[in-house]
C-alpha cells in the first residue's frame, strides 16, 4: 500500500506544478507602433495653437523592464521645443478577461522651459489602444482523459501569474497546478 501511494504521489507531483506562457516580442510592438506612425496634433484654441509632433515611437524590452521611447516637439510662434521622452512600460494582465495590457507609465509629456509649461500632451491617447493581447489562460478547465483503468478528469488550477521582462520580449506566464 505504502509503495503505490508513493508511486501516485511521485506521478502526479510530477504533473502538479506547470507554467503556461504568451510572449509578446518587441518586433511585434515595434511594428504596430510604425503603423500607427508618427503624429502631428494642433492644439489650443484657433489662431493661437501650438503643434504637437510624435516623431519615431517604439519599445525596448530589456531583462526586468520595459521602455517606451519617443521624440516629441512642440511649435508656437517663436517657441521650439524638442524633447527625447523614455517612460517605463509596465505589464497588466487581467485573468477574468484573459487579457494583456502594454501600459505606458506617467505618460503625460510636459513642455516647458524656464519654469513655464507651455502644455501636455498624453501619449496614451495615441498608442494604448493597440497595446492589448490574448493571454496565456487556457479555454478549458478540466481534462477528460481515457486509461487503461476508465476515465479520469484532471482539474487545471492557476496559482499565480507572472510577468517576465527578458531581452526583446515580455513574457506571462500562468502557474499551473494540476489534480
Amino acid at each position: 500500500m505504502y509503495k503505490r501511494f508513493l508511486f501516485i504521489y511521485l506521478i502526479m507531483s510530477s504533473i502538479s506544478a506547470s507554467e503556461i506562457s504568451v510572449s509578446i516580442s518587441e518586433d511585434l510592438v515595434n511594428d504596430y507602433l510604425k503603423i500607427i506612425g508618427n503624429h502631428e496634433i494642433p492644439k489650443g484654441p484657433k489662431g493661437d495653437q501650438g503643434i504637437w509632433s510624435i516623431l519615431d515611437p517604439r519599445v525596448e524590452f530589456e531583462y526586468g523592464s520595459a521602455d517606451f521611447l519617443t521624440t516629441v516637439t512642440f511649435k508656437k510662434g517663436k517657441i521650439n521645443i524638442k524633447k527625447n521622452v523614455k517612460k517605463k512600460i509596465f505589464v497588466e494582465y487581467r485573468f477574468d478577461n484573459n487579457q494583456i495590457t502594454l501600459l505606458i507609465e506617467d505618460p503625460l509629456v510636459k513642455m516647458e522651459r524656464k519654469g513655464s509649461v507651455y502644455g501636455k500632451i498624453d501619449l496614451s491617447a495615441f498608442y494604448q489602444s493597440g497595446l492589448k493581447f490574448h493571454g496565456p489562460k487556457p479555454k478549458e478547465k478540466t481534462l477528460k482523459l481515457k486509461t487503461s483503468k476508465g476515465k479520469i478528469k484532471v482539474d487545471m488550477n492557476i496559482k499565480k501569474s507572472i510577468i517576465y521582462f527578458e531581452e526583446n520580449v515580455v513574457r506571462v506566464a500562468l502557474d499551473l497546478e494540476y489534480n
